[in-house]
């Protein structure tokens, strides 16, 4: 399976609407975003694909979020999200609690955890898991999305040029 990963958008509307463009011309299979949505105006540029959609500590507006999420047919967006495909284990959430963070990898259950939060690519292997955060398309100096290929474990960083 092909996953488009992205986060932290902050309502970053032009440059998110690249990154989809980006994960469709790459054909993924599922977009997987870490948080940060903001508002859900946001969700609407997802309208039609499949995605699974994390909270991050910059979505204040829970209410609005999950009801405008339930209308676009992705229903409830909460903390994290845990799903497989194939063989593989998923963990999602934004990353800010680092608590929670430690206790995934810990686990040692997962194979791949996903997170956000800090604006920074990442891409490395703790007690068994592939931690990875694709970076973000806002507040930062190089805008960035990731596309994991979990039957290869391969993970490609592409960097978005802002207008």
């Amino acid at each position: 399976m092909k996953i488009g990963i992205l986060s932290d958008t902050h309502n970053n509307i032009e440059v998110t609407k690249k990154a989809i463009g980006i994960f469709i011309e790459n054909k993924v299979d599922l977009i997987v975003h870490a948080g940060d949505i903001t508002s859900p105006r946001m969700l609407r540029l997802f309208k039609g694909l499949e995605c699974k959609f994390v909270l991050g500590n910059g979505d204040i507006d829970v209410e609005d979020l999950n009801a405008e999420s339930q209308k676009l047919g992705f229903g409830n967006i909460e903390n994290s999200c845990i799903f497989t495909t194939g063989d593989k284990k998923i963990i999602v959430f934004h990353g800010y609690d680092v608590p929670q963070f430690r206790r995934a990898l810990a686990s040692g259950e997962f194979n791949y955890v996903i997170k956000g939060h800090t604006h920074f690519f990442e891409n490395y292997v703790s007690n068994k898991s592939r931690v990875i955060n694709p970076g973000s398309l806002y507040g930062t100096e190089e805008f960035s999305v990731a596309i994991l290929d979990t039957e290869s474990g391969r993970v490609q960083r592409i960097v978005i040029e802002p207008e």
